[in-house]
């Protein structure tokens, strides 16, 4: 249920009181794509109002943290009879999948799914581009949303980052700049939310444009300083140009260039680190996504994988098929597993 404060037009200053000051912006950067006169930008990761508001509502509307019931979304995107998995959402199969290039699954984080199935829809030409979280060039390790058009642009941004990244900025770009009309997005629960938002707000053009979601699992995100540059660069002596991988499995770990092993970090340790803007979130599995995709679950080089919507079932069914994924069933195990890790974010 979105909150509402009357019946009169609420502008920016809605988002302000009710998301941005109380401490709960996720900086998914929904809010810069959706203003229509482009009078809100995101600066040091906070929307920020750079011109004069028009009131048109479309920047809370988006918001995926003025929300505090999911039913209406799940209503909206499944439809009232879907079947909700109390702790995974809507669901229609449940996959183990691996790409079976190896040279893009070395490069990737567990098994090379995502890349695998942008480079699929790019190249079948279901997309003409991604909206993603690549890397800042000159900050090794820092995300920045992005746009890819290319192969290459796609496997460039392989590997999780586990800090915040303002996807959807991409996405302004994206229809804004370089006029795409058929869109994938990548993202993590927020970023997912905010596309559902945005096509009941409605954003017309967003619900066209937007063809495919692909969701992350994600249990929260830290902060950039406290992680990357005071934990591993400064305890850990990891220069960010000499790290290889982040990932979760139980701890955090750090993996350097040409390291045997990994550098552990406890998660009870890294909750002093969690993003706060991560505080309320029920969603692990970006339920809302076509498609979502995670690490938990399954072995390493393998990446669990929920088909949720039928064109996202279709384009799964499709690549299996043609040879491009090695795939078992997800056994029910595994989604006990998931379920187990989805628990504490959903009571929070």
């Amino acid at each position: 249920m979105v909150i509402q404060l009357s019946k009169e037009k609420l502008g920016f200053e809605h988002l302000e009181a009710n998301v941005i000051v109380s401490g709960k912006c996720c900086s998914c950067g929904s809010c810069e794509a959706a203003c229509p006169i482009g009078a809100i930008e995101l600066q040091n990761l906070q929307p920020t109002l750079v011109k004069d508001c028009t009131k048109c509502e479309f920047c809370w509307k988006s918001c995926p943290r003025m929300i505090d019931d999911y039913s209406p979304i799940y209503a909206q995107v499944f439809g009232e009879e879907a079947q909700r998995d109390p702790a995974l959402g809507v669901y229609r199969h449940a996959y183990a999948l691996r790409n079976a290039d190896e040279s893009i699954r070395k490069r990737a984080q567990d098994g090379g799914v995502v890349t695998a199935i942008l480079v699929h829809l790019l190249e079948s030409g279901v997309i003409e581009g991604a909206v993603i979280s690549g890397v800042d060039p000159n900050e090794p390790w820092k995300p920045k949303p992005m746009v890819a058009t290319t192969r290459k642009e796609i496997i460039s941004a392989t590997k999780s980052r586990y800090t915040r990244s303002p996807n959807l900025i991409a996405l302004k770009e994206a229809l804004k700049e370089r006029k795409l009309k058929q869109i994938a997005v990548v993202g993590t629960p927020c970023h997912i939310q905010a596309i559902q938002r945005m096509r009941l707000a409605p954003l017309k053009k967003v619900d066209r444009s937007v063809v495919m979601t692909i969701g992350l699992f994600c249990s929260e995100t830290f902060k950039f300083k406290e992680l990357m540059e005071d934990k591993i660069v400064g305890e850990l002596n990891v220069p960010l140009e000499n790290l290889r991988k982040l990932d979760i499995k139980g701890k955090l770990l750090v993996y350097p260039r040409g390291a045997k092993e990994s550098l552990k970090i406890p998660l009870s340790e890294a909750q002093d680190w969690i993003d706060p803007g991560c505080h309320g979130c029920k969603d692990f599995a970006s339920d809302f996504a076509d498609i979502s995709v995670g690490g938990a679950g399954t072995p390493g080089k393998w990446s669990s994988v929920l088909a949720r919507s039928e064109r996202g079932q279709v384009v799964l069914e499709e690549m299996i098929n043609a040879g491009i994924f090695l795939y078992e069933e997800l056994p029910e195990e595994s989604l006990e597993r998931l379920r187990k890790i989805a628990a504490p974010k959903i009571s929070s």
